[in-house]
């Protein structure tokens, strides 16, 4: 059985889920993504995570209608995008993002990067679709301590999950201390520390980090086993992308083993606060450059 997050109102959804972003390549969208995602769903994942800058949200929604399994089964993410924010322009950008899924509601819609001057009105037409039925949870990506105190005093329908690059290098732990406050849910992207995608070598990544490797090899695992577990048993959400099914089924087996206090302790005390994504403070200007593929 696969570690649940158990929501207020008494509903749950798996802590693990499929990160979609850049399947094959950025924005690629055709079979390969396909078949991708269903192995995904094959193997036993029903947490998708997409959004609309991805441009794979079709290849998401093909894969869940091919898979056979009834869609209230999955639990399925995606993001409205810097250049849609705005009250009118999220609607818009929501109902492209619902069609190109081939849906009739998204189990969380996210704001995927703060900004500041649209927050409130991005919230309530966020708000409106909820209240709609066509969302059935709101919540939050990337979000600093200042955006989510600034979002808290207005909002109306309270986010659920606040998405971060998160991982050994990472840690963030002054941010989750600030969710955990508001009651909001940590998720983190890119959890063993960015994917192929980024260029970065793999010798620079946790995965490779000495001291994970050497807990890896004590409970006989992989590295990044190491890490997704050290985040749920902290009762955060990760959202790893693979594409091997090698790493696929990997990254759902992990009840074999249990990390110890002073091993989740070890971990977080490798943090450098260093990024391989973007930074909040100044990712704005580059992100409104960045174009919603059809």
């Amino acid at each position: 059985m696969q570690q649940q997050i158990v929501l207020n109102d008494g509903s749950s959804f798996p802590a693990l889920g499929f990160g979609t972003c850049a399947i094959g390549a950025w924005q690629q969208d055709d079979d390969y993504v396909v078949d991708t995602i269903l192995k995904a769903i094959k193997a036993g994942y029903r947490h998708i995570d997409t959004a609309s800058l991805y441009g794979n949200e079709r290849s998401v929604g093909k894969a869940i209608k091919a898979s056979g399994i009834p869609r209230q089964e999955f639990f399925v993410v995606s993001k409205v995008w810097d250049s849609e924010q705005g009250y009118e322009e999220t609607l818009k950008a929501f109902d492209a993002s619902l069609k190109r899924l081939d849906m009739d509601y998204i189990d969380l819609y996210l704001v995927h990067w703060p900004n500041p001057n649209k927050t409130q009105a991005t919230w309530q037409a966020m708000e409106s679709l909820h209240a709609q039925g066509k969302v059935r949870y709101l919540g939050l990506s990337n979000f600093r301590q200042s955006d989510i105190e600034q979002l808290m005093s207005f909002a109306e329908v309270k986010p659920i999950y606040n998405q971060l690059e998160l991982h050994p290098y990472l840690t963030q732990q002054a941010l989750c201390a600030v969710c955990d406050k508001y009651e909001i849910y940590v998720s983190c992207w890119s959890p063993l520390g960015s994917g192929t995608w980024s260029g970065v070598p793999t010798n620079e990544k946790p995965i490779a980090d000495p001291i994970i490797v050497n807990i890896a090899e004590k409970y006989g695992i992989s590295a990044g086993q190491v890490i997704l577990k050290w985040d749920l048993q902290q009762g955060r959400i990760a959202i790893p992308k693979a594409e091997s099914d090698k790493n696929i089924k990997a990254n759902l087996e992990l009840n074999s083993f249990e990390l110890s206090a002073d091993e989740i302790t070890t971990i977080n005390q490798l943090n450098r606060n260093h990024r391989y994504g973007g930074n909040p403070d100044t990712a704005y200007k580059s992100n409104m450059k960045m174009r919603v593929p059809e």
